[in-house]
């Protein structure tokens, strides 16, 4: 039942009627319950996602310590603070948060009481861990027949890696990115930033929490999925291992270098732009020889991608002058007036500032106890014309809910809290 069904309408004309509908949010996901049982940056965005649609999401922390994310720079003024970590604002929004000691008898026991009603568990302990607890999916599934469990790790449940740690460079090293897709040529390998296998691992994990949610409509059962991050690295079409099943060769590192018309970037008067070749009508040299008004451009040593690749630094000098007299904005407003593509390389701070991101209402602005207000990204859709992280929450501080979903959800009593306390259970 979403937000909406929760509350009763008390009569009135159709547009008033209408217009109180419109001003509900409509949580799409608020009848999921989520346990977030998460030490890594896949399980928190798996949860996240979840919880920015509207799904009522514990996060589970050890007490005193926290999430690590919590001690990963950049913070907030600089200054390292477990409720400063731009790192852990960002990955978990729209969340409530308690502390739990689960190695403690009674810290798993108030678990097993979170779960008992819960739909979605995400965790990331290591395959066995909780096994070892009695607090494994053959406990959980015997306990909550409907419980779908993800269990977020690197290499999977099985497999002889399966013990090894990880990071989002590992995954990217042993997912074959290192050696094709990222870096030049003549350069060593070089990974790419922003926690990106990590944030792909995530992505894959709501989509067969999704399909999980609707298959268990049909059988009532739940089931657990097994989510690696190396896996979701090399599922995912980049131009790297599809084509080598499918055709033998590999890919070398280096597809960029020299193409200045498709993946080059190039100095502006304020800035940086990748041409493409793309909106040309297979006309590319012709189109931005007219643009950029360089008749030199329609020589016929640029006429294909690799006569253009084999005399790169010629065609370089040609458009850089031209290019180097616009503003980024004008030209991307120009050139894409005409069809023509462009890639724009933008700043952060030209990013947040975008006229076209504050015509949607893409940012919007959450209110945090100790990092005080800050801008947070939507997620990349709008649903009914509205952005799903409008009115949310900013991430919890450490056990910020503990009395409320302790005391006021499982009964607990303020004695028997503060004995939780005093033992660090919470």
């Amino acid at each position: 039942m979403n937000r909406l069904a929760h509350h009763e309408w008390q009569g009135g004309s159709q547009a008033d009627q209408n217009q109180w509908r419109a001003s509900i949010k409509l949580d799409i996901l608020s009848d999921i319950k989520v346990v977030e049982l998460a030490h890594g940056l896949a399980g928190a965005f798996c949860a996240k996602l979840l919880a920015d649609q509207g799904a009522s999401t514990i996060k589970v922390e050890p007490p005193a310590w926290g999430d690590p994310a919590r001690r990963e720079p950049p913070f907030i003024d600089g200054v390292p603070h477990p409720e400063g970590s731009t790192l852990f604002l960002a990955f978990n929004t729209n969340k409530r948060g308690v502390t739990l000691d689960i190695e403690q008898a009674a810290g798993l026991e108030l678990l097993l009481r979170l779960v008992a009603d819960a739909d979605v568990l995400i965790e990331s302990y290591s395959p066995g861990h909780l096994d070892s607890l009695g607090f494994g999916y053959p406990v959980l599934k015997e306990k909550n027949p409907g419980l779908i469990v993800t269990s977020c790790t690197y290499f999977g449940q099985t497999g002889p890696y399966r013990d090894y740690q990880g990071g989002d460079l590992v995954a990217q090293a042993l997912g074959g990115f290192l050696h094709a897709v990222t870096g030049s040529a003549d350069m060593p390998p070089m990974g790419t930033a922003l926690e990106q296998m990590e944030i792909t691992a995530a992505r894959n994990g709501v989509i067969a929490i999704m399909a999980a949610l609707f298959q268990r409509q049909q059988s009532g059962e739940g089931q657990h999925i097994d989510l690696s991050t190396m896996e979701a690295a090399i599922s995912t079409p980049s131009g790297l291992i599809h084509p080598y099943t499918f055709t033998g060769q590999s890919p070398k590192r280096g597809g960029s270098d020299g193409n200045v018309m498709d993946g080059m970037h190039i100095p502006t008067a304020d800035g940086e732009v990748t041409l493409t070749t793309a909106g040309t009508g297979g006309r590319p040299m012709e189109a931005w020889a007219e643009f950029l008004e360089e008749p030199r451009l329609l020589d016929p040593k640029f006429a294909t991608r690799q006569s253009r690749m084999d005399n790169w630094e010629e065609l370089h000098s040609l458009v850089a002058t031209p290019l180097a007299k616009w503003n980024n904005l004008d030209l991307m407003r120009e050139s894409m007036a005409r069809g023509l593509v462009l890639g724009l390389v933008q700043s952060p701070q030209q990013v947040v500032d975008s006229p076209h991101l504050e015509e949607r209402g893409f940012f919007v602005e959450l209110d945090h106890p100790d990092a005080g207000s800050l801008k947070y990204p939507g997620p990349g859709f709008f649903i009914d014309g509205e952005n799903p992280m409008e009115g949310g929450r900013p991430a919890p501080s450490l056990g910020q809910h503990n009395s409320e979903i302790f005391g006021g959800e499982l009964g607990l009593t303020s004695e028997e809290l503060g004995l939780l306390r005093a033992a660090q259970v919470v």
